[in-house]
């Protein structure tokens, strides 16, 4: 069974540091560890990877354009679009709208990159510039998303840095759903404490599903899992790590241990994925 994490980084340490120093980023840090300070490296990340036993990475960039992304001392959609050619079948890639104000130069980006086979996925992370999930300024993206047929990663429930969380509540998607019925949505970060909600919400709503990312899989809800082994729930939830906020063999290992049945841990790990990323032939390319 190949296994998809639809959630990596791979960030220079310079710009890991900076991020870590940030006063916001504290909790983030005694959560998860200092070790988020350091910059993995390509090389790391497969090895990473071959030992927690991960086919293919999700890639995670910023949607903004190269020259304003290595300005800031991180890496651009476009070099982690050449890493995954250099890495045939180990990494599709992703891009995460990084200046919501830019709303044109943000549609215009998107369908850019989204002539590259290898790119699958766009992502809206509200608690980075604190615009609520159904904001004016992420509508742009959401309906070119939709025309493109790109799912749509969004980060929902409580976030790990101490800002403000009100921008992720999971009832907020229900404006997103109802507005673009054609949109692919992926609950990021698990939704943590809403799984209740959420569990409601897929079954309302059977374009939405959920990545585990950033969430061990140890701590999951029960009645998650039980919905993820259901027949309305199998193939709604996807595996992500975010690695290295959680290493990849640690969430895996974890992932490993849910009292599911086959074919339920084969959707989890990847059959659900490999669905709506297409990656079958992108990753194999």
């Amino acid at each position: 069974m190949d296994v998809i994490d639809a959630w990596v980084n791979i960030f220079p340490e310079a710009f890991a540091s900076r991020w870590a120093a940030k006063d916001e980023q504290q909790g983030v840090l005694q959560m998860f560890g200092p070790d988020l300070a350091k910059g993995p490296t390509v090389e790391g990340l497969v090895e990473a990877m071959d030992q927690a036993g991960i086919s293919t990475g999700v890639l995670t960039a910023g949607l903004s354009d190269p020259e304003r992304a290595h300005r800031r001392g991180g890496y651009a959609a476009e070099d982690f679009l050449a890493i995954a050619e250099e890495h045939p079948g180990r990494f599709l890639v992703s891009a995460a709208v990084d200046k919501a104000s830019k709303p044109s130069m943000n549609v215009r980006r998107l369908r850019e990159l989204a002539q590259h086979p290898a790119f699958v996925l766009a992502r809206v992370t509200p608690l980075v510039e604190q615009f609520d999930l159904n904001h004016r300024l992420y509508y742009p993206v959401y309906a070119t998303a939709e025309e493109l047929g790109l799912p749509m990663s969004i980060n929902v429930g409580i976030p790990g840095p101490q800002v403000r969380s009100r921008c992720q509540d999971p009832v907020l998607l229900e404006d997103v759903l109802i507005d673009f019925p054609g949109l692919t949505v992926i609950g990021a970060h698990m939704g943590h404490p809403y799984e209740a909600l959420l569990i409601q919400y897929m079954l309302k709503w059977p374009q939405l599903h959920l990545m585990t990312s950033a969430y061990l899989a140890t701590y999951m809800e029960p009645a998650m899992v039980k919905f993820m082994d259901s027949s309305r729930g199998r193939g709604r939830l996807l595996f992500a790590s975010d690695h290295p906020v959680i290493p990849a063999k640690k969430a895996l290992d974890a992932a490993r241990e849910l009292p599911l049945s086959e074919e339920g841990m084969a959707e989890y790990l990847g059959g659900a994925a490999a669905r709506l990323f297409g990656s079958g032939d992108a990753a194999g390319s």
